[in-house]
């Protein structure tokens, strides 16, 4: 047991120091007065609206989760699952240590229901594994086009060919492994696959509002591309801290764009999934009571 503290602590301070380090990196990079003067005169209504369409987004991600738990027989009630993905959140992105969002629903819904906790702990991982293959096909839509502006392949039907191929390669090979590794779930991996390609474009709404605001809307298609290579990164982060900005900033000095507008897009973004995420405050004070629902309701 002690040993696993220690491989948790060291994981979350490794998480920690590189959010830590890549912030650093970006902020003597770039002038950091003159984005926060840039984010104090954004677009309200854009602002708004682009954190409305990344709350939306996270409820959807929540009816997907509930979705894998039913899949297995664990019939949380719609509620109940709304307000623990809440406290999830707020767990994920302002506890450095300690039980994490993901382990904390975990432990919440074993210690109320019994449920089993592999089989809990199953359904968040090919949850986020949901995801993760929504973002490799809209990697693949958003790839096309970019290429294309660059010129790399002048043949627009390889390119055009080849972006199909993958489309459809990346869902199929998840399925596989899903099948193969968690047959349970194979049922419900095209609806949750579909929850998770909502979810993406959501979030990618949320971002195009914020490309829009800083008026850099003609290089859109590269600000979403950034933004889902930043969300697969950030894996390696804390709460994808410093790694967002870091990849807006690299990208921007790659393609010669503004750095300030592309950093201050990251750090809004952030910024944004911070407020969200203090929702989980509310329950977790209120300790709310979870609840099942009928099978058939």
């Amino acid at each position: 047991m002690k040993k696993n503290n220690y491989k948790k602590i060291a994981g979350t301070a490794l998480k920690i120091g590189v959010s830590a380090l890549l912030f650093y990196f970006v902020v003597t990079k770039i002038s950091f007065t003159e984005v926060l003067r840039i984010i104090k005169n954004s677009n309200l209504v854009l602002i708004i609206a682009s954190g409305l369409f990344l709350v939306i987004s996270q409820w959807i991600s929540s009816i997907r989760l509930n979705t894998f738990f039913h899949s297995l027989g664990y019939y949380l009630s719609a509620k109940s699952n709304h307000i623990l993905y809440a406290i999830g959140m707020f767990y994920n992105f302002f506890i450095p240590g300690g039980i994490g969002g993901d382990a904390y629903k975990v432990f919440k819904l074993h210690k109320k229901f019994d449920w089993s906790v592999k089989k809990l702990s199953a359904a968040i991982f090919v949850d986020r594994f949901s995801g993760l293959t929504a973002i490799g096909m809209l990697l693949v839509v958003l790839a096309i086009p970019f290429v294309q502006s660059l010129g790399w392949i002048s043949s627009n039907v390889i390119l055009y060919s080849l972006g199909v191929l993958l489309f459809l390669l990346v869902p199929l090979l998840s399925l596989v492994l899903v099948q193969k590794l968690f047959p349970s779930f194979k049922k419900v991996y095209f609806k949750t696959l579909g929850y998770s390609l909502l979810v993406q474009c959501l979030q990618l709404l949320s971002v195009y509002c914020l490309v829009v605001n800083f008026g850099v809307s003609s290089d859109l298609v590269s600000y979403l591309l950034v933004f889902l290579i930043s969300v697969i990164l950030s894996i390696v982060s804390f709460a994808g801290i410093g790694v967002r900005e870091f990849v807006f900033y690299q990208a921007a000095d790659l393609l010669h764009y503004n750095k300030d507008i592309s950093v201050a897009i990251g750090l809004l973004f952030t910024f944004l999934t911070a407020i969200l995420s203090l929702i989980g405050v509310f329950f977790q004070l209120k300790k709310a009571e979870l609840s099942q629902q009928e099978k058939n309701s």
